[in-house]
């Protein structure tokens, strides 16, 4: 009984229901209070008279007038009592029904968040997984096609880093509203994860159509990146078809989720079907992933030289220290194969200690030889944000080895120079005594911006372009140009990709102060490429 009191008396009206029944014992214990009031005048009608008339005769003069009207008294006291309980009662209805009206909504913007992403308004990714699942059985139904293309963004982890979640978040708000203009009305937009999107397209008859749409939706982001005119957000697509690449929810993702990979690895802005070799790729890519950090840990990794030449003399004047894997089962891989995979696990810091090790102790040794070089080292985008001893590092090897510094280049590309901690970075490297090259000059947005910021010495000029010298014009107008701008800021240039006689005879001619490629010579090993610079026969 005690506790029964303390829940009734001392709890709170936390739910609507024990509002409800407070607000009935109160209505019972108002009807009960009239009737009583009523019982009693009936009954007392009879005594009235004789009380008025002891009252008149012998009471005050105040008790003279109220027994004149008991009646009177009675109908006053009970129509105070029911205004007070009925404006209690309407107090109390307005707050259960505005309760309920709030729960109502809670209910709502619950279901709606549950299903729904709460920056973008999209749907998140187990709603977009159940309407999937049920759009596959509606097309196995009615024989219908689907589509599914995968959309990662390129680079958002930088934008983020270098202008803040506040802006990323603006650009995601800013693009999925132009992708939803974009998509026709039947399909479906989601957002999967942070930078992570997909569509789900209905009564797609063929390829180009999904194409069409994947370029239509890369086009909408372009339009969108006015955050800063020195950064380029891109995304790319990956794209799996039902039925003919899988017939469940979970394994058209996966497919389409490598089909994004694969255009992520082609570069910006890039597209990609899904077909079955990509399989067997990312298995291998897996291995890699999950081998890399032994192969570090056991020196699999190591270092190999490319010659760099004088454009007047054709002479050696540097090395470029390259990277290369020596796997026990595949034999020697490129950078290309696990570079992006050590950028993903952010293993790249151990990989650059390692190779700064390597490479200026062979620069000494070259030295020592009588080999007058200078040489050449990449800094990955990783390394300027997670390597913070870095300068102390390539201080403390080029002093080892009684070097100065100015025998190092340090190549950035634009990617790692828009890093938050690259200008501290350069400013370091350039007080210490370091040369900076901006790398792969040509193939960004920004590239005159960084020459202003940074104290870059030397420019190179990407393969892709010296490549095309004889397939287009505007290529060797384009070089032409970089190099009178490189001129007027008083800057070198490096052409790299040389493979031919007339690639080279032209570039001299254009005036290029250094050459590097397959014509000069290929990547070898330090010992290697010290005999070749001997003139031994049998080097490669």
């Amino acid at each position: 009984m005690r506790a029964w009191l303390k829940w009734l008396l001392l709890r709170p009206l936390a739910t609507e229901y024990r509002l409800l029944t407070y607000m009935v014992v109160m209505q019972v214990i108002v009807f009960v209070m009239v009737a009583a009031i009523a019982l009693d005048a009936a009954s007392g009608v009879s005594a009235l008279a004789h009380w008025e008339e002891v009252l008149q005769h012998d009471g005050l003069p105040i008790l003279r007038k109220l027994a004149a009207r008991p009646l009177v008294i009675t109908l006053w006291i009970s129509s105070i009592g029911a205004v007070l309980v009925l404006a209690f009662s309407m107090f109390v209805y307005r707050e259960l029904f505005l309760d309920l009206r709030r729960k109502r909504e809670l209910r709502k913007r619950l279901a709606h968040e549950s299903s729904h992403d709460a920056l973008t308004g999209l749907l998140n990714r187990a709603y977009f997984m159940d309407y999937f699942e049920y759009a596959v059985r509606a097309a196995e139904r009615d024989a219908d096609r689907l589509a599914l293309l995968y959309l990662d963004f390129d680079r958002f982890e930088a934008l983020n880093a270098a202008f803040g979640y506040r802006v990323g978040d603006e650009v995601l708000r800013d693009v999925t509203r132009r992708w939803q203009e974009e998509k026709r009305s039947s399909d479906i937009l989601a957002r999967l994860a942070g930078d992570e999107f997909a569509v789900l397209m209905t009564h797609v008859g063929r390829e180009i159509d999904a194409l069409a749409m994947a370029h239509r939706l890369m086009a909408a982001c372009r339009q969108a990146e006015t955050v800063s005119s020195r950064f380029d957000l891109g995304v790319c697509v990956g794209i799996a078809f039902f039925p003919e690449d899988g017939n469940t929810p979970d394994l058209l993702l996966r497919k389409a989720e490598l089909a994004a990979q694969r255009a992520k690895r082609r570069g910006r802005h890039q597209v990609c079907f899904y077909r079955e070799s990509l399989s067997d790729a990312m298995s291998r890519a897996d291995r890699l992933r999950n081998e890399l950090p032994r192969a570090i840990a056991r020196g699999e990794i190591y270092v190999v030289y490319q010659p760099i030449v004088d454009a007047s003399t054709l002479s050696w004047v540097s090395v470029e220290a390259l990277v290369r894997w020596r796997h026990k089962e595949w034999g020697e891989l490129g950078p290309g194969e696990f570079l992006p995979i050590a950028e993903e696990a952010r293993l790249m810091p151990a990989i650059t200690r390692r190779v700064v090790e390597e490479a200026i102790s062979s620069l000494a040794k070259w030295r020592q030889s009588g080999l007058s070089l200078t040489l050449s080292l990449n800094i990955s985008a990783q390394d300027c944000q997670l390597y913070g001893d870095l300068v102390d590092d390539l201080s403390r090897a080029v002093a080892e080895y009684g070097l100065k510094p100015e025998d190092v280049e340090i190549e950035l590309t634009e990617q790692s120079l828009m890093e938050h901690a690259a200008e501290d970075l350069v400013r370091e490297l350039c007080e210490r005594g370091f040369r900076i090259a901006l790398d792969d000059f040509g193939t960004g947005y920004a590239s005159l911006a960084y020459l202003r910021r940074f104290q870059v010495t030397r420019i190179k000029i990407d393969r892709s372009y010296v490549a095309r010298l004889f397939t287009n014009d505007y290529y060797e107008r384009l070089i032409r140009a970089v190099m009178a701008l490189a001129g007027e800021l008083g800057l070198e240039v490096t052409a790299e990709g040389v493979e031919t006689e007339e690639q080279e005879a032209l570039l001299r001619a254009i005036g290029v102060n250094r050459l590097q490629g397959f014509r000069y010579g290929r990547p070898a090993s330090a010992s290697a490429l010290q005999e070749v610079a001997a003139g031994r026969s049998d080097a490669p």
